[in-house]
């Protein structure tokens, strides 16, 4: 089976969907496929292109047996609405050009958000007639309008008329919940059509370690509970509230908030965490792949927050490498989240209403002491994800239904 895969992100962007798409597409050719990936140069969580990618428009290179094309991007200099409009839509040109002459396929997997990408695989699609499917990690434009990060209501009209295009011309769409297949429902998209593949934790690379590891003793952490958020610093993680929870644990020398990771609400937290004195927050960058199984082991209690109105909509898929690490989740989610719904299901955490910085408070000073509560819930999490989330699993499930798509063998 030949597949083109149409993603932003790749290796060695480590935030958000640029692993899952890594690893889906190296795991496909593993699995004896012919896997062609357009994505943009690398520049997450940069204020410029690395200079190893520079000087051209568009760059090919093998990645573990992946035909790999980088496309030029415009890189945002800050995280203002109309500067990230042109870098998704640099993109959005390039990779119609690089998916069009690039090579044939069989199918064209289209990993959104943003929406464009949608429309870039679409014109691919008219080009090579190869048929779509969608791969929906965030359903656009309802999670941006939802932290008002999409106002200007002819925007919202062109992303709300894209959307149903889309989903009409897509021969397959994949949602990680029901939550979000009932979305898709009630805008009038065949129940036949969404097929729901959640994500998955790499199980093998991400393994329990010892909690006082390297990583700790690198960042002066031992002896202190870490309460961790590790992953993309977007708007939707409502981080502020993290912040207003550690002002009312700031004289607990025990606890200590780490929030690690790039995204565009970073800026702002930082800053505001600066102008609130609080010396028990701190901040690290995306740390290296490498680094993750320790990184994760040394949280004594991992963050999962989410919009109050988000709760059918984003399925932070972080969670899962916390199970896979044995860490217990703290999850600040809408009550009937998919996440929220995994967390009681597996007894791998605790769940605390989002956006209330006073019982996610509440709720920490509870668990500092209860550390085989804690051991308990990390173990339960773990014996989940290998039984249900683990990478084989849910890669053959996509590959499946690529074929399927595809109408290869």
């Amino acid at each position: 089976m030949r597949v083109l895969i149409l993603h932003m992100r790749f290796h060695p962007d480590l935030t958000g969907t640029g692993p899952l798409v890594t690893n889906l597409a190296t795991d496909l050719v593993k699995l004896g496929d012919e896997v062609t990936v357009v994505a943009s140069m690398p520049h997450y969580g940069r204020k410029e292109v690395d200079d190893s990618y520079r000087g051209g428009i568009i760059r090919r290179e093998n990645f573990e047996g992946v035909d790999l094309l980088r496309t030029f991007v415009y890189v945002p200099p800050n995280h203002g609405g109309f500067h990230r409009s042109l870098n998704y839509l640099s993109y959005t040109f390039m990779s119609v050009v690089a998916g069009a002459f690039a090579g044939q396929y069989d199918v064209i997997l289209c990993v959104n958000p943003p929406i464009t990408i949608g429309f870039s695989g679409w014109l691919v699609h008219l080009v090579r007639f190869t048929p779509m499917v969608l791969n929906i990690q965030d359903i656009w434009p309802d999670c941006i309008m939802i932290v008002n990060q999409l106002r200007n209501p002819v925007l919202i009209r062109v992303f709300k008329y894209l959307e149903t295009f889309l989903y009409r011309v897509a021969a397959r769409v994949t949602v990680l919940s029901p939550g979000m297949q009932a979305n898709l429902e009630a805008k009038g998209v065949n129940s036949d059509k969404i097929s729901i593949i959640p994500n998955w934790a790499d199980v093998a690379f991400i393994r329990p370690v010892a909690k006082e590891n390297p990583f700790r003793a690198a960042h002066n952490l031992n002896g202190r509970f870490v309460v961790q958020f590790a992953g993309n610093i977007g708007f939707n993680a409502m981080l502020e509230n993290v912040l207003d929870a550690a002002q009312l644990l700031q004289n607990d020398a025990r606890i200590l908030f780490q929030i690690i990771g790039e995204g565009n609400a970073k800026p702002a937290l930082v800053a505001k965490a600066e102008s609130m004195g609080l010396a028990n927050v701190s901040f690290l960058p995306t740390q290296p792949k490498a680094d993750l199984p320790q990184m994760l082991g040394s949280a004594d209690l991992s963050l999962v927050t989410l919009n109050r109105h988000l709760g059918q909509l984003n399925v932070p898929s972080k969670t899962y490498s916390i199970m896979a690490s044995a860490r217990p989740v703290l999850a600040a989610v809408p009550q009937d989240s998919e996440i929220a719904s995994i967390v009681r299901k597996a007894d791998c955490g605790v769940w605390s209403p989002p956006e209330n910085p006073q019982a996610m408070a509440a709720t920490i000073r509870e668990l500092v002491d209860q550390r085989q509560r804690l051991e308990t819930y990390g173990t339960n999490g773990r014996e989940y994800v290998v039984r249900q989330n683990s990478r084989p699993q849910i890669v053959k499930r996509h590959r499946q239904l690529l074929a399927e798509v595809a109408q290869v063998e």
